[in-house]
């Protein structure tokens, strides 16, 4: 139970930051999927998803459009599911490959600075640690998720302790995956419980090879310290 609590817990968090769900009604009715047969995220599209338990993305330029999702006029980020609520797959076709993301919720993250989905945020709670680590161990291969970042989380359960040791979260790592798609992972320990925060970027910048290239090396999307500027030749 108290990790489903903490699970909620992040998910409010979310709520108050701008994020709702679409609630269903008596009756939805309208499209539920596109020209091409993905998902759309309208209500009638969400209804049909959390009936189903299935949504299929297509995500193999690395950019999903509001309009390829029926986005364009809803003022606020969908958000499908909550912790409890039972498992949903979610199908993304990534550049190089298709994903399955099992979660019990998730969100399309939006703006009103662009006409895309920047970001898409989904949960995972395993049981335990030991289940926890092993999802992050698997995510190595999956995920693109360097060894040593996942090493790294998993020996912070044996730092001293201290007044922040109780609760502790921390960015684990970023990854370019099997699939061609880029996420990174964020891990929340409290009780001796983790929770496991995986968001999808779909910003064009992130899959030039170049960025790709920085994210493999060094588990961020930017090299740190940055790389200073040449200096202009002496005169």
């Amino acid at each position: 139970m108290r990790i489903k609590a903490l699970a909620l817990a992040l998910l409010i968090a979310m709520a108050a930051s701008g994020c709702m769900w679409i609630h269903r009604g008596k009756e939805i009715t309208g499209p539920t999927v596109n020209d091409q047969g993905f998902s759309l995220l309208t209500e009638a599209g969400i209804d049909r998803i959390k009936r189903t338990k299935r949504g299929r993305f297509d995500v193999r330029t690395g950019i999903l459009t509001k309009a390829a999702v029926g986005l364009e006029n809803l003022p606020y980020p969908p958000m499908i599911g909550h912790p409890g609520g039972g498992e949903m797959t979610f199908t993304f076709l990534g550049p190089n490959a298709e994903e399955n993301v099992v979660t019990e919720n998730i969100t399309f993250d939006t703006s009103d600075l662009t006409h895309n989905v920047d970001m898409i945020v989904w949960f995972s709670a395993p049981n335990s640690m030991t289940d926890s680590h092993a999802e992050l161990r698997a995510g190595i291969q999956r995920w693109g998720y360097r060894p040593e970042d996942v090493e790294a989380w998993g020996e912070s359960v044996n730092w001293p302790k201290s007044p922040y040791s109780d609760r502790f979260r921390s960015v684990i790592g970023m990854g370019v995956g099997r699939s061609g798609l880029v996420t990174e992972v964020q891990g929340t320990r409290k009780d001796g419980n983790e929770i496991l925060r995986y968001q999808m970027y779909l910003e064009e910048k992130y899959y030039k090879p170049e960025v790709q290239e920085i994210i493999r090396e060094t588990g961020r999307s930017e090299r740190w310290p940055p790389t200073p500027a040449p200096s202009p030749p002496a005169r």
